[in-house]
């Protein structure tokens, strides 16, 4: 039965078949017809505004406002880029608000800024955040598909969690603090009596030498290997005597996963590591085949923005990719030795970590979000947008507000106020703030923040972004996947390993989800990196946002079902059946790429994230990059050190 005939109207899957795809381009701009299923409150869905040519289809429920990062704020952010915003200036509407902190930047950094100052400063202060995105959340959002009566998500970004240990720190202090759960239940397989392992992360199985998380399966195609097209199962487990690599390539995937490792710097290896790209260290210190590289070069460029010969080998280490399990302390938590057959304390929530950023919205906003703020309601419960930005309220959101000048009013060292301009709906608008905490990157940061010292616009200068797309499929079934008897896999492409996709083993939360069973509904998420090998880091990553952000969203869409059909067509695979809907995420400045020397500095230089760390006048800098490994806790971590230098120089004015 074909689902208008199941749910009694159009389905995004026959949108795509019937006009999207065939219809081209005229299409793009127009709106969306009604999409299939319920919204969470359990409503038909409201049309999407449009099916646009570049942010394309979004998905379901509150997140289809926001999908990665969406035309409006790129061209926003170009504003910025484009040094226009003095255009603007004859314009500027000053409001006369003033508050004691101004937050820009409404991520995890962001909030935790805020939260900070309303559990820290006096019960009297006052506290603005001003976020660019339709929706809070910096890259921990979801993405919402209702498929056959059945709620699904994916994660647009942020993306694993790992359970403290119990040992009172603060990090332990806040998952305690936001009642997040420390040993979640998660759905059995059915329907299907086949071994099957399957992952509870994204990004365990994606490394390529951790597949005992998951059964992963390499797809060899003869375009690209001059063999008949194959699938290869758990390669890893067998020496990679089965995949159509050189014997001396196979021996070195074996010996990398069995663990390696090689310390010619003794006690300080930190700084050795630091000092050298993780292509050194691989090819010139572990003598691994430059192939081998060209292979981690995507799963690197995908969880770390750039590839290997660009990358500081110790973040390399700390990223989990493998090389470093002899000689080197305890390694990075996200490596298992392959005698691990499971991550045990490492796990995904639905969409990813926007349900930790959810719970934590709860606490210092409890209207924003509908519900009484339980684990299980913090799931579905949609945000009360009426409630963020609420005159008279001790914490406002501002949204759809982009912060692009920021300056002192008046001399550093002795003004009392800071002034802050942002773009709403194409109009300048003027804030003041007693102090500013910016937890936004430092490619904002260097243009935005008008009398930043040289030192702190040299160390922002320094610092290098990498982008990646992650793409959520909904799928009707995953039959096709069993066929194979994989749940994760890669696919390679001329630039070594292609890419890599998996389904993840739901987290159980609520009855209006999907069984897990191979009948039934599934998100298959994609990652997708865009290495470029051989050019400077700079140099690497402009031209990588610009292969992220020349694409039309028809061009990615049509590129993914071709990727599938040429994987899976074998196996089952129909497209027109087994396709729900596709969206796209674009994160062009999605990581900070340790380059060799970010965390030691260069030729004896203070290390450039320390010198950003340090508050100037009034203003603070607090983002995830601080730390180099740019995950959720450290900008949790970096947004909380932010708002207190803040509180300091506000209490003692």
């Amino acid at each position: 039965m074909k689902d208008e005939d199941r749910n009694g109207h159009i389905t995004r899957r026959d949108f795509n078949n019937g006009a999207l795809l065939g219809s081209g381009a005229a299409l793009l701009g127009m709106s969306a017809p009604l999409l299939s299923g319920c919204n969470p409150g359990g409503e038909r869905a409201s049309p999407a505004s449009e099916i646009h040519s570049w942010n394309g289809y979004s998905g379901v429920g509150d997140y289809s406002r926001s999908n990665g990062n969406i035309e409006s704020t790129r061209e926003a952010a170009h504003l910025i880029r484009d040094q226009k915003v003095d255009d603007l200036m004859a314009d500027l509407i000053d409001s006369g608000e003033i508050y004691d902190l101004v937050v820009i930047g409404g991520g995890f950094s962001g909030l935790s800024a805020a939260r900070t100052f309303l559990r820290e400063a006096e019960p009297h202060r006052t506290c603005m955040l001003l976020e660019n995105h339709p929706l809070p959340g910096g890259e921990a959002k979801r993405n919402e598909f209702m498929v056959d009566g059945k709620m699904l998500v994916g994660p647009q970004g942020s993306n694993v969690v790992v359970t403290p240990t119990g040992s009172g720190d603060w990090y332990d202090e806040l998952w305690h603090d936001l009642g997040i759960p420390r040993d979640p239940a998660f759905q059995p397989l059915k329907g299907y009596s086949g071994e099957l392992r399957v992952s509870k992360t994204n990004y365990m199985p994606m490394f390529g030498l951790a597949e005992q998380t998951a059964t992963a399966g390499y797809f060899f195609d003869e375009e690209k290997f001059g063999v008949a097209s194959y699938w290869d199962i758990n390669s890893s487990e067998n020496g990679y005597e089965n995949t159509p690599f050189t014997d001396e390539e196979r021996a070195d995937l074996a010996r990398l996963h069995r663990g390696a490792g090689k310390n010619i710097w003794g006690d300080d290896w930190e700084r050795g590591l630091d000092s050298v790209t993780y292509r050194h260290y691989l090819e010139d210190i572990l003598a691994v085949h430059p192939r081998i590289t060209q292979m981690l070069d995507k799963t690197l460029s995908t969880t770390g923005g750039l590839g290997a010969d660009a990358v500081s080998a110790l973040f390399a280490m700390k990223s989990g990719l493998p090389g470093f399990d002899v000689g080197f302390g305890d390694g990075s938590f996200y490596r298992l030795s392959p005698s691990d057959g499971e991550a045990t304390g490492i796990f995904s929530f639905p969409g990813g970590n926007d349900t930790v950023y959810r719970l934590m919205l709860k606490r210092v906003m409890p209207d924003a979000i509908a519900g009484d703020g339980s684990f299980g309601a913090i799931q579905n419960s949609p945000y009360n947008f009426e409630n963020f930005d609420r005159e008279g309220a001790r914490l406002r959101i501002r949204l759809n507000s982009t912060a692009v000048f920021i300056e002192h009013d008046g001399p550093p060292d002795s003004a009392s106020l800071v002034k802050v301009a942002y773009v709403r709906d194409g109009k300048l608008n003027l804030i003041r703030a007693r102090g500013v905490v910016s937890a936004i990157g430092g490619w904002v940061n260097k243009h935005i923040v008008r009398d930043l010292p040289e030192s702190y616009r040299d160390a922002f200068g320094q610092f290098v972004y990498g982008s990646n797309m992650i793409v959520n499929v909904a799928l009707t079934n995953w039959e096709f996947l069993v066929n194979i008897g994989v749940s994760a896999c890669h696919y390679f492409s001329a630039d070594g390993l292609g890419g890599f996709c998996n389904i993840k083993q739901p987290m159980s939360f609520s009855d209006r989800q999907a069984p897990f069973d191979p009948k039934e509904p599934v998100v298959l998420t994609f990652y997708i990196g865009f290495p470029n090998p051989g050019l400077p880091a700079q140099a690497q990553a402009a031209q990588n946002r610009y292969a992220l952000l020349s694409k039309s969203y028809a061009d990615i869409e049509r590129a993914i079902r071709a990727q599938m059909t040429k994987m899976f067509g074998s196996a089952g695979f129909d497209e027109d059946r087994d396709i729900a809907g596709i969206v796209v995420n674009r994160w062009g400045h999605s990581y900070i790429v340790p380059t060799p020397g970010f965390f030691f500095g260069v030729d004896g230089k203070r290390p450039a994230m320390d010198v950003v760390k340090e508050r100037f006048g009034r203003i603070a800098f607090g983002h995830a990059e601080h730390n180099g490994l740019q995950e959720w806790f450290g900008g949790v971590e970096n947004g909380e050190r932010a708002a207190r230098q803040v509180i300091e120089v506000i209490r003692h004015a």
